[in-house]
């Protein structure tokens, strides 16, 4: 018993060493952040990998009265809670018929939806800001709302069809049956039974938004419309970087996707694991 167990446990230490470095290729920078907070441009200079010094604050208070983060916050709260509850909304209304109805277009008009997902947003940024100008959404926390919940959607149908497609139709026609309209069975009934797939849809598209720096900056240009990308890059100058207000600022600007993750880890997880059993 012994022998067979030693060939399996060398067996097992290349995936072992594999995940060794990649824990640590993950850890190390979140690592130099949280010790980065505390110390001074100099300190980080010198010793990078160290502790600092002092575990002050102070950092964190000049980091959010000098770059107003207060006020940037509410407006990347603003901008990412509406993109999130938009994405989710019309996703969901687009998916239901995409995978609940037998229709015999339904895969060309999911291979559309398909394409937004493959097309880089970013290449049409021209054509976008040109838009947006003739509609009057620029400098709007409106427009950057709309503009991030028409890049999310593609891949938000896509979740939401995959997951809807795999829930049993009798559930519909009872519902009908007492009836219930398609609306109804859709936000009542449906959206509740894919309760992993909303939190895969909300956490993903949280995350894109609250980090994004491009579309802010170029479609705002007022400082009581910029969201907090925009207020941490005040902190990086030309000739002199204060980087322990940096590394303050990031870390105060993590803090809301931390805990959104943590409150939605287990649907996550749940909606992973029921993915991967889809076909």
């Amino acid at each position: 018993m012994t022998t067979l167990a030693i060939p399996q446990k060398m067996a097992r230490l290349p995936g072992w060493i594999i995940l060794a470095v990649w824990t640590a290729a993950v850890l190390l920078p979140l690592y130099i952040l949280v010790v980065s907070c505390f110390k001074t441009t100099a300190e980080i200079y010198d010793n990078r990998l160290g502790l600092p010094q002092s575990w002050g604050l102070d950092n964190f208070v000049r980091a959010w009265t000098r770059a107003d983060l207060g006020h940037n916050f509410i407006n990347s709260l603003i901008v990412t809670g509406g993109a999130v509850i938009l994405t989710i909304v019309v996703s969901a209304m687009a998916a239901y018929p995409l995978s609940r109805y037998k229709l015999g277009w339904n895969g060309i008009m999911l291979g559309l939806f398909l394409s937004g997902i493959m097309l880089p947003i970013r290449l049409a940024s021209v054509e976008l800001f040109t838009l947006m100008r003739s509609l009057g959404l620029l400098d709007s926390l409106t427009g950057l709302i709309l503009v991030y919940s028409a890049i999310r959607i593609p891949f938000a149908v896509f979740i939401f069809a995959n997951f809807m497609r795999v829930l049993p139709s009798e559930l519909d026609e009872a519902a009908r049956m007492d009836g219930a309209g398609e609306t109804r069975i859709l936000f009542q009934i449906v959206l509740p039974m894919v309760k992993p797939a909303v939190s895969i849809v909300a956490i993903f598209t949280a995350i894109a938004v609250w980090n994004d720096f491009f579309f802010p900056l170029i479609f705002i240009f007022d400082d009581r419309y910029k969201t907090v990308p925009l207020a941490v890059s005040v902190f990086v100058g030309q000739f002199r970087t204060d980087w322990g207000l940096v590394f303050a600022s990031l870390a105060i600007s993590m803090a809301p996707i931390l805990i959104m993750y943590c409150l939605l880890a287990r649907q996550i997880r749940e909606g992973v694991g029921a993915g991967g059993g889809m076909k």
